[in-house]
């Protein structure tokens, strides 16, 4: 499978996105929580410019921006909502 790439826009979107949700400009460095917010706000702006996303955008958008890759993303996610709920392992516990 052919990797989408981001188009300018999105990369423009997703850094105004950041700076809407006061989130700074190392978007590379966000924690997942913070990811998913800037995610969600990107999708919203592309949306209402019209913009029709594609299955595999949020990829295309993190390797743009310089984040991991899609399967680290979510494991970042999961390990996110663990620790929200509390559940939170040590490295050790997957051994």
């Amino acid at each position: 499978m052919t990797e989408l790439p981001a188009p300018p826009d999105w990369i423009a979107t997703a850094t105004r996105a950041a700076a809407d949700l006061g989130l700074g400009s190392d978007v590379a460095g966000l924690d997942g929580q913070a990811w998913a917010r800037l995610r969600g706000r990107t999708a919203e702006l592309l949306s209402a410019q019209g913009t029709p996303l594609p299955p595999d955008w949020e990829g295309a958008l993190a390797r743009a921006l310089g984040r991991a890759d899609a399967d680290e993303l979510a494991r970042d996610e999961a390990d996110t909502v663990l620790a929200e709920k509390g559940e939170v392992f040590a490295p050790e516990d997957d051994a």
